[in-house]
């Protein structure tokens, strides 16, 4: 069988408001496996991007480990998982996070060169990630010459070019109408498959839950479902929705 890359170990998460504890995170223990996309579910307020913070290493647990690709995260310092992020993980978030001044080429760069990679085997790094995502004739226009869905995918290619072994995404369609909300979710599934790529998302949007390959539903801070989704044939080429807005 195929062993897990990220494992939790009854971990926990609570923050202080006030004179009021709220309780995120109630002794959760997960493992989740590479080669698939597997998206956290639940109402606002459920837990679900604390739960991707701490599995990620952005956040600190109360109680309880994280174990990504069989280092445990929380002893390290802060140098250390900086580190870990750097080499191993992609984040695609809500927001795009994109650098308005920057090309989608140079953006896509730009983690390449934090790991000293530069020059032409970067650019041709970043070129071949764009033309996975259906981009490699808008690798001149800056973010604001991009739509929505174009942003999306340039972020994608970023967390993409460094070839991690894991992928986060905090609510990545959530700002897209439905055809590039499902443009994206088939990317992040194609990754997976085709990679190799731990691929872990939370998400509230229900129309995506059919694309991914596990679902696990959180309420009230506590795992209350988690189930495979039936294979699902119908993944599309990103390259064939270059014209979506």
């Amino acid at each position: 069988m195929t062993s897990p890359t990220i494992i939790s170990q009854s971990i926990s998460k609570g923050f202080d408001t006030g004179k009021v504890h709220l309780q995120v995170i109630k002794d959760s223990s997960l493992a989740i496996l590479p080669g698939e996309l597997t998206l956290v579910i639940g109402p606002s307020g459920s837990g679900k991007s604390t739960m991707l913070s701490m599995m990620s290493g952005l956040l600190r647990p109360d109680t309880g480990h994280v174990l990504a690709l069989g280092v445990d995260l929380w002893p390290l310092g802060e140098a250390a998982l900086d580190r870990f992020r750097l080499v191993n993980c992609g984040f695609v978030f809500q927001g795009f996070n994109l650098f308005s001044g920057l090309t989608a080429l140079e953006n896509v760069i730009l983690p390449l060169q934090y790991l000293g990679v530069r020059g032409t085997e970067a650019a041709t790094r970043a070129r071949r990630a764009l033309d996975e995502v259906g981009l490699g004739h808008r690798t001149h226009l800056r973010p604001a010459e991009l739509s929505g869905g174009e942003k999306q995918r340039v972020a994608i290619a970023r967390a993409l070019v460094k070839n991690p072994a894991l992928i986060f995404a905090d609510e990545p369609t959530s700002a897209l109408d439905k055809t590039n909300g499902q443009i994206v979710i088939d990317l992040l599934k194609h990754i997976a498959a085709d990679h190799g790529t731990t691929v872990l998302g939370v998400t509230h949007d229900p129309r995506l839950l059919s694309h991914a390959d596990r679902v696990i539903e959180l309420e009230d801070g506590n795992v209350v479902r988690d189930r495979r989704t039936p294979h699902n044939n119908t993944t599309n080429n990103a390259k064939d929705h270059n014209h979506a807005a």
